[in-house]
């Protein structure tokens, strides 16, 4: 039978100190309060993905206080820069777990520095949820025990792009990626998978995180005429390229992974974002959903508080409401804060999250599924449903 899945925006509800469905070790008064680390991205060159992670995991963490904690513990997080540095990742892991005594760790969009830190995390036997993108942070699973990951797996966000590329007819795509391990992962699978659906990659061309100028790969790539081009990119790379793509008058499709981002994107690119694709789970156009569901509900009201709170609403906060919720999840199941026991909860997790629907078990530590992926684009400067 199909366990119940948690619903994380009614969380704050369930986790209050007179909640009646408290586990029964945790019966007695509240043990102190839930020390979580956060190492994000908040300066080098994603840190404005990393400063958007930060702003989320501080709303949701807000929510569940305001509404009386976990179990009637408060959440301490504790926030470090790693610079978009996996040495610096590596230091604020350890210092984490050996000074602050955190009960977990949350890892940013950088998905070398959640690799980085897999060995620290696991040697310490403390449970890491990442918010990067990379396969290698949570495969192989024998080496990732005690890491797990919230956002799509690449092999995910370029299955759902190839088809939309079938589906549209196109026969010939270009493909710009950064030279990295994330880059390397989307370049695979955008490859392997094209390859399977008869689709000819024409030109693939890649560049380093930190260039400022993509107009020379932009131009190899439009030189071999394909009939759509995919970006596997962030920001601000991401929204140079869409630039670079305007000014070459290229007339095809643009396809972004979700790697992107949603508002930061459309800022980068500017004029350039306009008709633009992205794979992205469907809160991005929540705007286009109806609330007939209850997950759909109280993704509408993150959605709006987020908004509110922040003056817009970025793609990358559902990762981390969802990252916290599952921490939240696996105190309230146990009653303990203890590293070890939260790490198996985290293995029975599911969620119907704000990202969407999330299964986590003992062989699959990224459980996002590929139901909550959609392909979005850009319409009078809005995310919205392509379809």
């Amino acid at each position: 039978m199909r366990k119940p899945r948690i619903l994380v925006a009614l969380l704050s509800l369930a986790v209050t100190a007179g909640m009646a469905g408290c586990a029964a070790e945790d019966k007695k008064a509240p043990a102190g309060e839930i020390k979580i680390g956060a190492s994000l991205e908040l300066s080098g060159a994603t840190a404005s993905i990393g400063t958007t992670y930060e702003k989320a995991l501080k709303l949701k963490v807000k929510q569940i206080n305001d509404g009386g904690g976990v179990n009637g513990r408060k959440i301490n997080l504790i926030v470090k820069d790693n610079r978009t540095d996996p040495a610096e990742s590596v230091k604020n892991v350890t210092a984490f777990i050996d000074n602050d005594h955190v009960s977990a760790i949350i890892s940013g969009g950088c998905s070398a520095c959640a690799i980085s830190a897999k060995a620290t995390a696991t040697q310490k036997k403390t449970p890491m949820i990442a918010l990067g993108a990379a396969s290698g942070i949570t495969n192989p699973i024998t080496e990732s025990k005690y890491i797990f990951k919230i956002s799509p797996n690449p092999a995910q966000d370029a299955d759902v792009l190839v088809s939309e590329l079938q589906r549209k007819g196109i026969g010939k795509i270009g493909l710009i990626s950064v030279k990295n391990v994330y880059g390397q992962d989307g370049k695979k699978n955008i490859t392997e998978l094209a390859a399977n659906k008869g689709i000819q990659v024409v030109a693939a061309e890649e560049f380093n995180q930190d260039d400022k100028d993509m107009t020379v790969q932009v131009a190899k790539v439009v030189e071999k005429k394909p009939d759509a081009v995919v970006v596997w990119a962030v920001m601000p790379a991401a929204g140079l390229i869409a630039q670079a793509l305007n000014t070459a008058k290229f007339g095809g499709g643009v396809y972004l992974d979700a790697g992107a981002g949603a508002e930061l994107f459309v800022k980068g690119a500017q004029d350039a974002a306009e008709n633009t694709f992205m794979v992205f789970p469907g809160i991005l156009a929540i705007n286009d959903a109806v609330a007939t569901t209850p997950q759909v509900t109280a993704q509408k009201a993150w959605f709006k508080e987020y908004s509110t709170v922040n003056g817009n609403y970025s793609g990358f906060a559902s990762f981390g409401a969802d990252a916290v919720s599952m921490i939240a999840a696996g105190v309230t199941k146990t009653g303990s804060t203890e590293p070890d026991k939260l790490r198996d909860a985290f293995e029975t997790i599911q969620l119907d999250g704000m990202t969407g629907p999330i299964k986590m078990t003992a062989e699959n530590h990224s459980g996002l599924e590929k139901d909550a992926l959609k392909i979005v684009v850009v319409k009078n400067g809005e995310w919205r449903l392509a379809s």
